[in-house]
């Protein structure tokens, strides 16, 4: 039986991660029927329920450092933790995988050197005859030159044979980094996509008019390639659009959920909004935190609409033909609107509540007709992980090398 080792943050408490992973992890089963499927969280998790370094209230401590202050706190923290239990853990893990898949999220991007450290790390730990495979990846702009550094380290040690991203955007970023040229990267939509295949049994009740995705609007600007307002009042300005929502939709007699995508931050952040309703408005909203992928699929399935940040909270709900508004944050946002044909569902970050309520009101008018590209895309992801895994990486990717940061030379 053959082994397919899925390396990303399946066991995120941002659950639209794990979403991901057992999504491509069933495609792949789909794919190669024989195999058997496990996942190596490159932050060190071994389940779903386990914290990384920075969470909660010590992700908005860290945000709030200095940036010369928080690459080497995060990095010395991440090279202690592989040193004392990550290398050995996924050595073993990886000893015996007749594939490495590298894929779903937003894996290359630099905030930190976060995700950089990480897969350089991964990479030390493959085998010599290793199969590698980028599935799916999301990829940021921004990189700074020890973050470059990194990631072409981590291609030149796991020499991935197939190369694909999740959109246009992705591929031209990639390029920008030196893996390949255009015609040497595919796009293979975002697995999530496929969502309620996996999830199908959680799309039969509805039971909702709106659901509210809740996140901590400071955290996700951390993780942002969007210039924002200052965290302080962006995050005020993003929890009361959310309470205004909320009462606005309430004296329209609509039905809501307030929820999140189960992150810790985001979870706070749901809080604050539910207790600044009143308990008069309070007590007629449901409140839901989900603590598995399946609960998120659930949630939002049982909903004739949605709003919110989480890129993953809107592609399950285009998944399950839930019309949804999403608030652009960062442009993987934007972009995946713009590959579901949905553009004109993604509104500003200071868009007001009557704007989002207006687009909810055109989205749910609209019906099924949004989704018309979504038996495409589903094609495509299917199609292109066939390429993958019937075919044995036959399309290999140029991994042309990067120029090494001048402070670190070429020592690997």
């Amino acid at each position: 039986m053959k082994h397919v080792v899925i390396c990303a943050v399946p066991y995120s408490d941002n659950l639209g991660d794990a979403v991901i992973a057992e999504t491509l992890g069933h495609l792949i089963r789909q794919a190669m029927p024989d195999c058997r499927v496990s996942f190596l969280d490159i932050a060190g998790r071994t389940r779903l329920g386990e914290h990384s370094l920075k969470k909660g209230h010590l992700m908005r401590l860290f945000s709030r450092l200095p940036g010369w202050a928080r690459v080497p706190v995060l990095s010395t923290a991440i090279w202690l933790k592989y040193r004392r239990q990550w290398r050995a853990r996924w050595q073993q893990q990886l000893a015996d995988a007749d594939m490495v898949v590298v894929g779903g999220g937003q894996l290359l991007c630099d905030v930190d050197l976060n995700f950089p450290l990480k897969l350089y790390l991964l990479a030390r730990c493959l085998g010599q005859d290793a199969k590698v495979a980028l599935v799916s990846v999301g990829v940021a702009a921004g990189w700074s030159r020890l973050g470059r550094y990194l990631v072409s380290r981590f291609f030149a040690l796991a020499a991935p044979q197939f190369v694909s991203v999740r959109d246009e955007s992705s591929r031209r970023n990639i390029v920008g980094l030196g893996a390949g040229e255009p015609c040497d990267v595919a796009i293979i939509p975002d697995p999530a996509i496929l969502s309620s295949a996996l999830y199908a049994e959680h799309g039969l009740e509805k039971r909702w008019d709106v659901g509210i995705c809740v996140s901590d609007v400071e955290s996700l600007h951390y993780n942002a390639d969007l210039a924002a307002l200052s965290a302080q009042s962006e995050q005020g300005a993003g929890l009361g659009m959310f309470v205004e929502l909320v009462r606005k939709l309430r004296q329209g007699g609509q039905r809501v959920v307030l929820f999140t995508n189960g992150a810790e931050e985001d979870n706070l952040a749901a809080a604050t909004v539910r207790s600044r309703l009143g308990a008069e408005v309070a007590d007629g909203v449901d409140y839901m935190l989900p603590a598995s992928p399946a609960a998120l699929a659930s949630i939002i399935a049982g909903c004739h609409s949605m709003v919110g940040h989480r890129m993953h909270a809107n592609i399950i709900a285009f998944s399950f033909g839930v019309p949804s508004v999403g608030i652009v944050w960062d442009t993987k946002v934007a972009s995946f609107f713009k590959l579901s044909g949905r553009g004109d569902f993604a509104v500003r970050q200071n868009a007001s509540a009557n704007d989002v309520m207006e687009r909810l009101a055109y989205a749910r008018a609209l019906g099924a007709a949004q989704f018309k590209r979504s038996a495409r895309l589903g094609r495509d992801i299917r199609q292109g992980l066939a390429l993958v895994f019937e075919q044995k990486l036959a399309v290999p990717a140029a991994s042309a090398p990067l120029q090494a940061a001048p402070s670190l030379g070429g020592t690997p």
